[in-house]
C-alpha cells in the first residue's frame, strides 16, 4: 500500500480552511460593530452627564454672585466703606456672562430656557434694588438706607431668585440621576457585548479547530 506523499495539505482541506474562516470573520465584524455602537452610546451618555454638571455649576456661580452682592451691600450700608461693594460690582459685571452661559447650555430645553429668562429678570431686579439702597446710603446716610432696606422688596426678590434657581436645579438634578443611570447601563451593555463576542469567538475557534481536525483525520486515512 502506498503511503501518502508528505507536503502540501490536500486541496479540500485548504478549501475548507478558507471557507471556515468566514464565520470567524463574521464574529469579528459583528463584534466590532456592536462594540462601536455601544461605545458611541456610552460616550453620548457621559456627555449628557457632563453637560448637566456644567449647568448646575453655572447656576451655582450665578446664585453665589448675587448672594455675595447682597452681603457686600449690607457691609457698605453699615460701614460706608466702598471696599465692601466689590462683590456687588463683580456681580453687576458678571451677571450677563452667567446668564448667557446658562442660556447656551439650556437652549435645547424650552422649559428650562424660559426659567432662565425669568431668573434673569429677577436677578436684574435684585441687583437694581441693591444699587438703589447703595445710592440712598451715599446721599442720606445709614439710618435712611436702613429704613429703605426694611421697606424695599429686597427679601422677596431674593426669595424669588432662590426659588427659581432651585426650580432649575431640581430639574437638572433629576435629569442627572437619569443620565447617570443610563451611563451605568451603557457600561454594563458594553461589558456584556465584549463578553458575548469573546465567548462566541472562542466557541467558533473551537468548532473550526474540531472540524478541521476531523477533515485532517479523514484525509490521512489509508486508501
Amino acid at each position: 500500500m502506498r503511503a501518502r506523499r508528505l507536503g502540501a495539505p490536500p486541496k479540500r482541506v485548504v478549501m475548507w480552511s478558507v471557507i471556515s474562516s468566514g464565520p470567524m470573520a463574521l464574529v469579528v465584524i459583528a463584534g466590532a460593530i456592536l462594540t462601536y455602537h455601544g461605545h458611541s452610546l456610552l460616550v453620548e451618555s457621559r456627555q449628557r452627564v457632563d453637560h448637566t454638571y456644567q449647568v448646575l455649576a453655572g447656576l451655582n456661580r450665578l446664585f453665589i454672585s448675587v448672594e455675595d452682592a447682597e452681603t457686600g451691600q449690607r457691609g457698605f450700608i453699615i460701614t460706608g466703606d466702598d471696599t465692601y461693594l466689590e462683590p456687588y460690582l463683580n456681580a453687576v459685571g458678571q451677571t450677563d456672562g452667567h446668564i448667557s452661559n446658562l442660556r447656551r447650555l439650556l437652549d435645547s430645553s424650552p422649559a428650562q430656557a424660559a426659567r432662565v429668562s425669568q431668573l434673569e429678570t429677577l436677578v436684574e431686579a435684585k441687583l437694581a434694588e441693591l444699587g438703589e439702597v447703595i445710592d440712598v446710603r451715599r446721599r442720606e446716610g445709614f439710618q435712611t438706607a436702613s429704613n429703605a432696606i426694611v421697606k424695599s422688596e429686597g427679601k422677596q426678590l431674593m426669595d424669588k431668585v432662590r426659588t427659581e434657581v432651585a426650580s432649575i436645579g431640581t430639574t437638572e438634578e433629576a435629569q442627572l440621576r437619569a443620565q447617570q443611570e443610563d451611563a451605568r447601563l451603557r457600561e454594563q451593555e458594553l461589558l456584556q457585548i465584549g463578553s458575548i463576542v469573546a465567548a462566541v469567538s472562542i466557541a467558533v475557534r473551537l468548532g473550526l479547530a474540531f472540524f478541521l481536525a476531523r477533515l485532517r483525520a479523514r484525509s490521512e486515512r489509508p486508501l
